[in-house]
């Protein structure tokens, strides 16, 4: 006999005791799997639930540095959201100026 895993098997409100269903839960603008019952409580699936923590502290505001190389500027991109888009070393992205005071990269 095999180990069930929570997506095989029903998920009950911890709120309602009703049985839940398997949705897509928005969590700070992104889409995380998990359960919704029809009371409205939401569970996040445990194996998305580090990729939910790793996106919410991306969202987070850092100050950063910006340094000058020759004529450009350089601005350095923590760790934290590098690892939650995907940036590796060499890989190019475009930017440009959304407003006065904002810069905008697409990775």
């Amino acid at each position: 006999m095999s180990a069930k895993s929570l997506d095989d098997g029903d998920i009950v409100c911890p709120e309602c005791a009703k049985a839940c269903k398997p949705a897509m839960i928005d969590v700070a603008g992104e889409k995380i799997g998990g359960w919704r019952c029809s009371c409205g409580y939401e569970m996040i699936r445990p194996k998305d639930f580090e990729k939910a923590y790793l996106f919410l502290q991306a969202r987070k505001r850092e100050r950063v540095k910006i340094s000058k190389r020759g004529n450009s500027y350089m601005v350095t991109i923590p760790k934290a959201i590098a690892d939650v888009i995907g940036i590796d070393k060499d890989k190019t992205a475009e930017i440009f100026l959304k407003d006065p005071h904002t810069i905008s990269i697409i990775v």
